[in-house]
């Protein structure tokens, strides 16, 4: 526990390498996560999403994703219900 402590008060940012990332990613995250949902939004906007509108008929969108789970926290999202079908529709994606 003492190390992951030391792990977790250990400065760190991906800043430069996340913006680098061009294979399609899909985000999951829980609503209760330690992770706030403003870091999950910033993240994703490092990847290209969220930074335009998709256009009416997602022509405009890119092929990064982000999930956020309801209801769920960063120790119960693995087991959330509908992770199956977010994973399975990002999977399907061409």
């Amino acid at each position: 526990m003492d190390k992951v402590g030391d792990l977790l008060r250990t400065p760190y940012d991906w800043t430069d390498e996340v913006a680098r990332i061009i294979a399609p990613t899909l985000l999951v995250f829980a609503d209760a996560d330690s992770i706030s949902i403003t870091h999950a939004a910033e993240f994703f906007g490092l990847l290209g999403g969220g930074n335009k509108d998709g256009n009416f008929d997602g022509t405009s969108t890119t092929p990064m994703r982000l999930a956020v789970l309801p209801g769920m926290t960063h120790y119960s999202v693995h087991a959330a219900p509908q992770l199956a079908t977010v994973l399975a529709e990002f999977l399907a994606t061409d």
